[in-house]
């Protein structure tokens, strides 16, 4: 009886201890996509669409995590959006996120449609990803990423806007 008890309690610490370190995700729509702009004048705002079911995303993910260790103290803003799709974002996309050591929030497609979010963002992008749109200082997308990007590709082009 002492050891179910014990194992109950086991198990129940290690769910705690989950939740505990659960990763913040918040829907993104044209209202908070919006505001996360506003907010940041002044800085170069980074914003990069992926999902955890893209092979090239989940390849490029540790340069951009690097690239903003490197510049998030220097008027910089990361802002991750992901794609996954209804119950993904409770399982694969917190898991990935997790695996990652993301520590900031996280958002993900609350638009109505998809075409709302594409057109939101760049009247240009095709909806491939990853998707990286870069902002400068004042709120004007200057630098337009789809597909896999090379860390020095980010790099460059962020400091230019710096």
């Amino acid at each position: 009886m002492f050891k179910k008890i014990f194992f109950i309690i086991f198990l129940l610490s290690i769910f705690v201890m989950q939740d505990s370190f659960s990763q913040e995700l918040r829907p993104a729509n044209k209202i908070v996509l919006d505001s996360l702009k506003k907010a940041n004048t002044g800085k170069v705002i980074f914003f990069n669409y992926w999902a955890s079911w893209c092979k090239p995303c989940v390849e490029e993910f540790p340069d951009i995590l690097k690239l903003n260790k490197e510049f998030k103290n220097k008027d910089f803003k990361l802002v991750f959006i992901s794609l996954d799709f209804g119950e993904d974002i409770d399982t694969r996309t917190r898991k990935f996120l997790s695996k990652m050591n993301v520590d900031f929030v996280t958002y993900y497609n609350g638009f109505e449609k998809d075409e709302d979010l594409i057109n939101d963002m760049d009247k240009n992008w095709n909806g491939g990803i990853p998707g990286t749109f870069i902002f400068d200082k004042t709120g004007n997308l200057k630098k337009t990423f789809i597909g896999k990007t090379l860390y020095k590709d980010f790099k460059t082009a962020v400091k230019n806007l710096m």
